[in-house]
């Protein structure tokens, strides 16, 4: 399994990508850890902060991600520090303190590992990887592999996909890093076409003068013909002040181009946004998905 899964690590990468575009496909991404390890369950879980805290016991807590040394407290945790918390930590399941790899024991019928995704004032986001005890010897190294090498990434993905329009929301930079990963433009607009973010692609095509006005800065996407303009932003403005959760405008472009199509959607999660107020559960963002321009 070990000398088998290294290798297949492009499968999961490939949906990890596309994963960090909106929390509609994370089903995707955990389908594919399934079908890279055939018998194990992977699952998304929230938890109840204050329930996440009670449940760390021991003593230590190290952080895969960024590859800390353990942090001691004297009796117990250094709760006001929250170092069991910390995204990137991987731990094994039903016995928060022991990190895995160190112990395959579980209690009750499975055995397996978990990642702490993001931990914010409400609540803890956990990806959990369990299989039956009777394969724990087979499957969990594997799993703690795919974890390991993959945590920031996953950490990354989880933050920008659900948090996009929310106070969580990260640096522009997170956010690019991580779409770089997909394969087609996409770009993350503002109510009024302001640029806040986009990938390697988008930053090529919006250089296409067909369809696109040139600009210094770059800080706003601008359409090439005035009717392309005024769809756009008839669109964008459907999601962020009409709260349509998604739809589809076509830019004709100059001359005798092909026309391109948009997606746009609301960008993030409005159950995230809800948690800090009512009135950013309509996202003040887009995100827009170009088919890509030969």
């Amino acid at each position: 399994m070990l000398l088998q899964f290294p290798g297949r690590l492009d499968l999961v990468r490939e949906c990890l990508g596309h994963a960090a575009l909106c929390p509609s496909l994370w089903p995707s991404l955990l389908s594919a850890i399934e079908d890279v390890l055939p018998g194990v369950e992977a699952r998304l879980e929230c938890v109840d902060r204050d329930v996440a805290r009670r449940s760390f016991h021991a003593h230590r807590a190290l952080s895969v991600a960024n590859r800390r040394e353990p942090l001691f407290g004297v009796g117990d945790w250094l709760i006001e520090r929250h170092v069991g918390l910390t995204p990137g930590t991987l731990f094994r399941i039903g016995e928060w303190d022991c990190l895995a790899p160190h112990d395959w024991d579980a209690p009750g019928d499975v055995a397996g590992t978990g990642l702490v995704l993001h931990d914010c004032a409400q609540q803890v986001w956990l990806l959990t990887i369990t299989v039956s005890r009777q394969e724990r010897s087979r499957f969990l190294p594997a799993v703690v592999t795919l974890l390991q090498k993959m945590s920031d990434e996953l950490v990354n993905a989880f933050v920008v996909s659900h948090t996009l329009g929310s106070p969580d929301q990260p640096h522009q930079s997170v956010i690019e890093t991580a779409w770089d990963e997909v394969n087609t433009p996409v770009m993350l607009l503002g109510h009024d076409l302001s640029i806040v973010a986009m990938n390697m692609e988008a930053d090529d095509l919006s250089r296409t003068a067909r369809y696109f006005a040139p600009s210094a800065g770059r800080t706003h996407l601008s359409a090439a013909l005035i009717d392309d303009e005024t769809r756009l932003e008839a669109a964008v403005a459907r999601i962020v002040h009409a709260g349509l959760t998604s739809t589809k405008v076509t830019l004709r472009g100059k001359g005798r181009s092909d026309s391109l199509s948009i997606r746009l959607r609301a960008a993030g999660s409005p159950d995230w946004r809800r948690q800090f107020a009512p009135e950013v559960e309509v996202a003040p963002a887009v995100l827009a998905l170009f088919d890509a321009v030969a």
